[in-house]
């Protein structure tokens, strides 16, 4: 009997791979049953699969998540340590594989397939263009209801929604705030002022807060990617009713924030008009410009965010997906190179920074797009 080689492309994460696990880049030898494949076929008949083939990317909010023993958010790279990595190029293991083949099946004629060039580009400036709650008072979209809706009840299924109640009551001072059942992590402000962050994968559900009477609770929850496997109910938001104390927060404000390619877009326009922001430097949107010479060639690249914390990323107004490099391993976004302008057309690298900018007193930070991905970095201890 013959052997059989079937390859399945990308699918599902399996559920034993975590946000953290799967993207290690290709920093390991060949797999080990590479050495096992002469004895093997040559004694047992077989059918080979490996999984994935080819890696790939999350772009924009398109990532999942796992639930095994607690929620696992994944990360934006798909690249998973594949024969072929995130930007198609093969890697040590596709010419390992490729030559055990070989072994047992005519090779396809011409030449052995290569990496592709990649790109460099110098540091880029970022600036501060306008904080979130800027941005989402030029949207004239929110929904009012005596208790928070969900993601899906106000058809807004990616993203984040911000969710703002005024405190009608005298509080104890701390006094507790519980959001049960979190779906999946809130930012948590009283009159823009951080307080604490809930995490439905760290289990947080409750954090204490400073609050008056009269000052507003905003509630910023982002989906951090559904459910991919198994029997699938994964509503997303605030899904049960919040309490400060003893008492039931009621009368919500829920903005959707829009995150889509026009939305990006306006942008950079609203900049253009010298705007009066608010003095936050977090959560807020940061803007730099670069241009690329008619006489340069241009390549598929990844962009470097060295010491920003969480946020999304975007070219052209296009989502390269998520950041997170605090908690890591993926240090770098994969850009192809279609989304870059050359010449006259600049090019616009957008951040919604949600929990720390690099800027310092300059007001003033960098991000880079490099030749090369960087997907094994230090992960939490």
């Amino acid at each position: 009997m013959p052997l059989k080689l079937q390859i399945q492309p990308a699918g599902v994460v399996p559920p034993k791979l975590s946000r953290i696990l799967p993207q290690k880049g290709d920093v390991s030898p060949p797999p080990a049953w590479i050495k096992k494949f002469e004895p093997t076929v040559t004694q047992n008949p077989m059918t080979i699969r490996r999984y994935p083939f080819h890696g790939g990317t999350n772009f924009g909010f398109a990532v999942g998540s796992n639930l095994g023993s607690t929620f696992q958010p994944i990360i934006t790279s798909y690249d998973f340590d594949a024969p072929l990595n995130e930007a198609g190029d093969p890697t040590s293991k596709y010419y390992a594989i490729r030559k055990a083949i070989g072994k047992f099946f005519p090779l396809p004629p011409g030449p052995v397939p290569q990496p592709s060039p990649k790109m460099q580009l110098p540091a880029i400036v970022m600036k501060k263009v306008m904080s979130l709650w800027d941005f989402m008072s030029m949207s004239d979209y929110s929904v009012f209801s005596p208790y928070p809706l969900s993601f899906e009840d106000l058809s807004h299924p990616y993203g984040f929604v911000l969710y703002k109640t005024t405190v009608s009551f005298r509080t104890p001072d701390p006094v507790v705030l519980t959001v049960k059942g979190i779906a999946d992590r809130a930012h948590v402000y009283v009159n823009k002022v951080l307080q604490g962050v809930l995490s439905r994968e760290q289990r947080v559900e409750s954090i204490p807060v400073q609050v008056l009477k009269g000052q507003d609770i905003e509630i910023l929850v982002e989906n951090q990617g559904r459910v991919a496997f198994g029997a699938i109910h994964d509503r997303k938001g605030i899904i049960q009713n919040v309490t400060l104390g003893s008492k039931t927060l009621v009368n919500w404000t829920m903005i959707p924030v829009p995150l889509d390619f026009d939305s990006v877009q306006k942008i950079n326009v609203w900049k253009s008009k010298n705007l009066t922001a608010d003095s936050t430097s977090v959560p807020a949107i940061y803007s730099g410009e670069f241009n690329i010479p008619n006489d340069s060639q241009i390549f598929d690249s990844f962009l470097k965010v060295d010491g920003w914390h969480k946020g999304v990323a975007f070219l052209n107004n296009f989502n390269l997906g998520k950041y997170w490099p605090i908690v890591g391993p993926q240090l770098t976004l994969y850009a192809p190179s279609t989304l870059f302008r050359k010449s006259s057309a600049s090019n616009h690298i957008t951040l919604l920074e949600l929990q720390n900018a690099p800027c310092g007193d300059s007001g003033t930070c960098t991000v880079q797009f490099v030749d090369s991905p960087i997907l094994n970095g230090p992960t939490p201890e």
